[in-house]
């Protein structure tokens, strides 16, 4: 790749980073909007094609993630927060019946750790769905931004 062309690269990637940040759960309906409008245009070219099953299957999903994206995705992260709940609380019931310790406490604390985490993410997926969609594209968007700026660092590095 030239240097302009990675140049390039890493502020776009930077702007991608940026635009995380700045539009969080809007940009989740920009991302669902252009998915439906690409699957319905591939859907086309595939009735141009004379391949009439599949082109009717993906102008119709097409359509329903633009018509019902946000219910479509509010269903799959409920389902998401009530598998999180019941392995978490299963694993966390195995290792408290298994009496699970370790050599130090830093370890033991390790082991319980992992179902705290899913029982703690579980129960914000049920409740505050919005809060962690945001949190998890602010912190997307900073790291975004980080690869963004070391590309660019070795953008101007490389001869």
């Amino acid at each position: 790749m030239k240097k302009t062309e990675r140049i390039i690269s890493a502020a776009l990637t930077i702007a991608f980073g940026v635009l995380l940040i700045a539009l969080k759960g809007d940009f989740i309906g920009i991302l669902m909007t252009v998915a439906g409008i690409a699957l319905i245009v591939v859907g086309v070219l595939d009735l141009v094609n004379k391949m009439l099953p599949p082109a009717i299957i993906k102008m119709v999903v097409g359509v329903l993630i633009i018509v019902c994206g946000w219910t479509v995705l509010t269903a799959v992260l409920y389902i998401v927060a009530a598998v999180l709940l019941v392995v978490g609380i299963l694993m966390l019931y195995d290792k408290i019946k298994h009496r699970v310790r370790c050599h130090t406490l830093f370890h033991t604390i390790c082991e319980y750790a992992v179902p705290s985490l899913f029982i703690a993410i579980g129960i914000m997926l049920l409740f505050h769905q919005g809060k962690l969609i945001d949190l998890v594209l602010i912190i997307s968007g900073i790291l975004t931004i980080v690869e963004g700026g070391l590309l660019l660092a070795n953008a101007f590095s490389e001869e």
